[in-house]
Formats: structure tokens, sequence, C-alpha cells
């Protein structure tokens, strides 16, 4: 092989090892409810979205470590296993540093058309049969939460597509979660395949505005950095891409 070929080769793979090492590498810890986050293919909606923040930062390497919700919060406040957690909201008991908005959700009750169900106010909801997802009555204001206290009918589950499945088995009469969610369960059929059900079949019962989570950081210093992306991915309309891509509400 001619000499500077070959010395050519050295410096590059040289630079390519270089860069490897000087990557720090960041255990991120994240759910695992799609479209949001799925851990078959590492995929989702926010995982595309805390990719593009750290491809402004390359120093970082990021591995991602899919848990649930409760794991998540013992992990960021009391473990060791994790650098940063996501989906994390305000309310929540958190030790670590909270990033800039950056997760959207739109909570929402859903019933079935032929149930006739007519919910106007959280008041309503009380002598339902409900299935909300975990740490529901945490995060959806005191009213919910003493309904919730009250019902016998109310049950959490860690999975959401649990909830899809038990209302539209008929088993509850109400599924409280993410609207993104829902769609996602009926498009991939996260129910009895022998049930024929359409978007149509459903109706949705606007209770709660948009909100959104946040990643929560024990390193302070890295927080503030990731926070200058975000702020910069809002301003040039890449996030509202990435939404717009997936049609969330």
């Amino acid at each position: 092989m001619p000499r500077t070929l070959t010395y050519l080769l050295f410096i590059s793979l040289l630079v390519c090892s270089s860069t490897s090492i000087a990557q720090q590498v960041l255990k991120v810890a994240v759910g695992n409810f799609p479209p949001f986050f799925i851990e078959n293919g590492t995929k989702g909606i926010f995982i595309e979205i805390i990719d593009e923040i750290f491809k402004q930062l390359p120093q970082y390497k990021v591995e991602y470590v899919f848990m649930s919700n409760h794991r998540i919060l013992h992990e960021i406040n009391h473990g060791e296993s994790i650098d940063v957690a996501c989906n994390i909201f305000p309310k929540s008991k958190i030790k670590a540093s909270l990033s800039e908005p950056v997760f959207r959700f739109r909570d929402v009750a859903i019933s079935k058309k032929t149930d006739q169900i007519k919910i106007n106010t959280i008041a309503d909801l009380q002598g339902k049969s409900i299935a909300a997802y975990q740490g529901a009555t945490e995060l959806l204001g005191d009213k919910f939460k003493q309904m919730a206290k009250t019902n016998l009918e109310y049950s959490e589950h860690a999975h959401p597509k649990e909830t899809t499945l038990l209302m539209i088995s008929g088993r509850k009469d109400i599924r409280i979660g993410d609207i993104n969610i829902f769609r996602y369960d009926l498009n991939n059929k996260h129910y009895d395949n022998d049930a024929s059900v359409a978007h149509s079949d459903f109706t949705v019962h606007y209770l709660w505005p948009t909100v959104y989570s946040h990643m929560a950081f024990k390193d302070p210093l890295l927080k503030n950095v990731v926070d200058e992306v975000i702020r910069k991915l809002k301003l040039s309309g890449t996030m509202e891409k990435i939404y717009a891509k997936h049609k969330m509400e």
C-alpha cells in the first residue's frame, strides 16, 4: 500500500477513535408507550425529538433505557443507573433539574358512542367505570383526584393499551389518557382482533388542555445546554414539524 494512503488511513482511524473517546455516554430513561416511546426498534415521536436535540450536541452519545414511569421517577431521584429522565411533569416530586417544556400530550376522556355517555365536566365522571394511565390522579388536577378516590370503579394501568382494551371490550365505560395514544392503539389493533371498530365509533370528551412534560437532568449544567437547543428547535419550527409529521393534536 502506498505510504501516503497508509498515512491517510491512519489519520482517519485516529480521528474516528478520538471522536468516539470524546463522546460522553448519557443514559436516558424513557417509558414504553407507543407512539411516543417504542422499545422495539428504539423509535417513537419523543425518541425522534430527543435524537434531534442531541444531534446538535455530538459530544454526547445517548443510550436509551426503557422503564415504567414509577421506576423512572425513582431512578432520577435515588438511583445511579440514569443521567436523564424523560416525560417528567412539573407536579412530579423530582430532585433533578427540569428542562424547557418539550413533550406534548392531550389527555381526554373517551367513551363508546353507543353508550351515549355525556361528560361535560370532571364531576360527570363520578359513578362511571374508568380505566386511566398510571399516575393520572397526580397529573389531572384535584377534582379528578377526589373523584378517583371515591370511585370504586376507577383503576390505573402501567400500559396505556390496557385502558383501550378495557374500554373497547366493555369492561370499562371510560378510557382516560392521551388521544394520540388511543388513535395509535386503534390503528395498530391493540384490542381484541375480533372486534370491528373505527375512530368514528367513539366520543372524545375534551376535559383538559394540551400540556407538555419535560426532561429531567441530574446535571444542571447539561440541562442549561439542552434548554438552549430546545429553544432553537422551537424557534426554527423543527420541533413542530416532528409533531405535524405524526398528525398529533
